[in-house]
């Protein structure tokens, strides 16, 4: 992975244009929920110059597994943001029956959701995300990568915004 950190980090196509945002978040994170609220406003304010990439990192036990691994599934799907703003704007704890009425509640297929969760390609994904952030020293969540630049912890809407303006104007290609 250390060999071709950019697609495992930011996807297979990295255009020179947009500055790509990685984001390691834990639903039961508090700092994760304020900042989900934040770069939903940078990307709501800019969104043909941003693309967020979301990486689950699952640190707070086996709620937080399951809701990866939804999330995760979700993705594969293509509701995984909608997933995703179900557990981080509200109070609900991820258990097998929260999970699943969530998911019926946005559409998904529910058996096919079940099945992804358990396949070895979501462990993959998790597993590939826990490497990533091993090496970026991601201890906690949340944790960025903003382009070239590397933040752990909570931030300012004002820090983030001018750290994304900031590589937005940079001309090179991030990878």
């Amino acid at each position: 992975m250390r060999a071709d950190l950019c697609p495992a980090l930011f996807g297979p196509a990295v255009l020179t244009e947009i500055v790509p945002i990685a984001y390691f978040s834990e639903f039961r994170c508090p700092y994760c929920r304020a900042l989900e609220r934040d770069l939903d406003t940078l990307l709501a304010e800019d969104t043909a110059s941003f693309r967020l990439i979301q990486h689950e990192l699952p640190i707070f036990g086996p709620a937080s597994e399951l809701a990866a691994r939804a999330s995760v599934a979700a993705a594969r799907q293509g509701k995984q943001q909608e997933l995703r703003r179900h557990f981080m704007r509200t109070p609900l704890v991820a258990e097998p029956a929260s999970v699943l009425r969530v998911a019926t509640d946005i559409g998904l297929d529910v058996d096919q959701l079940a099945r992804d969760m358990a396949s070895p390609e979501v462990q993959a994904d998790l597993d590939r995300t826990r490497a990533l952030a091993d090496i970026f020293g991601f201890i906690g969540t949340p944790g960025l990568v903003i382009g070239r630049t590397v933040l752990n912890g909570a931030i300012p809407y004002t820090l983030l915004r001018r750290i994304a303006e900031d590589e937005k104007s940079r001309q090179t290609s991030v990878c």
